[in-house]
């Protein structure tokens, strides 16, 4: 039981105090540390921008600086601006940060030729990476589609580099299914995309997961590389509700000399000009009821599996060791308001989708006011019950206390007869035998009177005594006076005395059961007063035979006492009487007197417990417990 309790202690110890400096130190290995994020596109697209914020205020909440670029690589016209933007990002970073993370992977390539010079070996995290990338800048600026012939795999890009890359999964087959049971009519699907080389990636993707799950849908690709934006927004209005669209991106730019081309202005017009829903593959935001939702992974999700990332490499982890991965959980997002505006009944939607702009109910939207009242309801309801209950327990206390005043009175009545009589007999005993010593004839008469009167004169004593002590343990001013004791020298002692006090040679007085040795904290007196209170009883109850007492370890932080007899014993009724005042069930033979009340009293205020065993004819065992205390 101890070792169990110190074992909690000390792992309540290191929860409490080394804990705290844990992560206090975990926090110092990334304290001062700086973090370059480069976006390929830039930070106003939504998902970018998200999963930037998110990985930026967690990173400077643990002391780390943030550094951002926008490289845009998607205005970049050819190698010549990209070596410009190489060049600018050379000097201004030349002291290399601790880790880049790139978001997307053409600002990568762009930047390709700095891990061979002044960002040599410095750790790289590449997010929403792809695994085929252009063979080249110059297929990358071009816009030109992406097959096998221009593509190579993405780890000839990143050979040599201390590289991990986060993608984000696009689960079209599972976005589609869900239009599919949105829109049980759906036969035809537009898939709307730019001119980027990660955008003629998605189109492939979309190709391949139509043709091999889906070959009853007819697929359109409508893509900058094939119309203009008016001529897209002329091609939606014709669409039926028997369309799926999906709209990934559509960045265009009117002329060469602007930045237009980074703008996706079309999303604030586009809802205007389609019969259906708008489904999308990536998180966007919902909440101005714009486009109807998808399957995707939640930007914070993705932000999530990022700062992991980038918690193991700033902690020394080097990237080149860790493994690609997947960031996030995809689930199905969808806004309430734009399915119900296309008329799609609410019993084909999705019960595992989270939901945006979902109409409240009315406990929903008056939630705050209804708990409110319903607290203030419940406060008055409980106050009204508490308020009842505490009269009846008031008044029940005060029958119970004019009860017990009732007996207390009634107790103190027969107390006092009790304790008169008791106080009488010894009294008339001296005052009688002493008016009729001057009369006596011999010497032995008068010994024998004197010896009536001195042994009555110590009984009323005794009685003076017990009425003493059991006043100041009822007032609580007894004191108890521990130290260590020697249990068996106290024994040795006890039989010593009550054999000069019983001078019977019919009745054997032995200490019988004992330990080899054992010293405890008590009080010795009381120890001592309980034990001859016993014996002494006994005494009057046993004519001849034995008495017997002992000590053993009851339990491993308990001692028993008892002492035995073999006289008159007491049937079970007498028992529970025994340790009542002035207990007397044969008229022929003293009483208890107050002894062993005042021996009950004695044990329990020690925290210990007494008792008796006992059979008619057959002899009786007291017996106590004590704590077995230690200095």
């Amino acid at each position: 039981m101890k070792q169990t309790i110190w074992l909690r202690l000390v792992i309540l110890i290191f929860v409490v105090e080394i804990m705290p400096f844990r992560v206090f130190a975990e926090e110092a290995e990334t304290h001062g540390k700086t973090i370059l994020v480069l976006n390929s596109i830039n930070f106003n697209l939504p998902w970018s921008k998200s999963v930037y914020w998110y990985l930026h205020d967690a990173i400077k909440s643990k002391g780390v600086s943030v550094q951002a670029e926008s490289l845009s690589v998607p205005a970049l016209r050819d190698v010549r601006e990209a070596r410009a933007l190489t060049d600018h990002l050379r000097k201004k970073y030349a002291q290399a940060p601790d880790a880049i993370v790139f978001i997307g992977d053409p600002g990568f390539i762009v930047c390709r030729e700095l891990f061979d010079d002044i960002w040599k070996d410095v750790p790289v995290i590449i997010a929403n990476a792809r695994d085929r990338l252009p063979a080249s800048i110059d297929v990358l600026l071009s816009h030109e589609p992406l097959t096998q012939v221009n593509t190579i795999p993405a780890s000839i890009w990143r050979k040599g580099c201390n590289v991990t890359t986060l993608k984000q999964d696009y689960d079209m087959k599972k976005c589609i299914e869900m239009m599919r049971r949105l829109m049980p009519g759906m036969n035809r699907l537009a898939f709307i995309s730019d001119d980027r080389y990660i955008s003629e990636m998605a189109r492939n993707d979309m190709q391949a997961v139509v043709s091999e799950s889906f070959p009853d849908l007819v697929l359109e690709q409508l893509s900058t590389v094939s119309m203009s934006t008016e001529a897209l927004l002329d091609t939606l209005r014709r669409y039926d509700q028997h369309t799926g669209l999906i709209y990934y991106s559509w960045f265009e730019s009117h002329n060469k000399s602007d930045n237009n081309y980074l703008f996706d202005h079309l999303q604030d017009v586009i809802c205007n000009f389609v019969n259906a829903p708008l489904f999308l593959l990536e998180d966007a935001d919902l909440s101005n009821n714009t486009f109807a939702g998808g399957y995707y992974v939640s930007a914070s999700s993705f932000g999530e599996s990022l700062l992991t990332l980038v918690d193991r490499v700033l902690k020394g982890e080097q990237p080149r060791d860790i493994p690609e991965s997947s960031g996030g959980t995809a689930l199905a997002t969808l806004s309430y308001p734009v399915l119900e505006a296309y008329g799609i009944s609410s019993a084909l939607y999705p019960k595992d989708a989270i939901y945006v702009n979902q109409p409240q109910t009315l406990f929903q939207q008056y939630k705050k006011t209804i708990l409110l009242t319903l607290l203030i309801v419940l406060s008055f309801i409980g106050a009204i019950i508490l308020y009842i209950y505490i009269l009846t327990k008031t008044k029940r206390r005060l029958q119970e206390a004019k009860e017990k005043a009732e007996q207390a009175n009634q107790l103190k009545s027969a107390f006092l007869a009790n304790m008169s009589h008791e106080i009488r007999t010894p009294l008339n005993a001296i005052v009688g035998f002493s008016n009729m010593l001057p009369h006596v004839d011999t010497k032995e008469e008068m010994t024998e009177y004197a010896s009536i009167i001195e042994n009555n004169t110590e009984l009323l004593l005794q009685l003076i005594n017990d009425i003493l002590d059991m006043a100041k343990i009822e007032s609580g001013t007894y004191d108890f006076h521990n130290m260590e004791v020697d249990v068996n020298q106290v024994m040795e002692e006890i039989e010593q005395s009550a054999r000069l006090r019983i001078k019977s040679s019919d009745i054997e007085i032995v200490f019988e059961e004992r330990l080899p040795d054992c010293i405890f904290y008590t009080d010795r007196n009381r120890l001592v007063q309980i034990l001859m209170n016993f014996i002494g009883n006994a005494a009057k109850f046993t004519t001849k035979g034995s008495i017997r007492f002992g000590y053993r370890m009851h339990t491993s932080d308990t001692i028993y006492f008892y002492v035995s007899d073999t006289g008159c014993g007491m049937s079970d009724e007498q028992c529970k009487h025994v340790f009542e005042r002035f207990v007397k069930f044969n008229p022929f033979i003293q009483g208890t007197g107050l002894g062993l009340s005042i021996c009950q009293m004695i044990v329990e205020k020690q925290g210990g417990i007494i008792g008796v065993d006992s059979k008619m004819g057959e002899g009786s065992v007291f017996w106590f417990t004590l704590p077995y205390l230690q200095k």
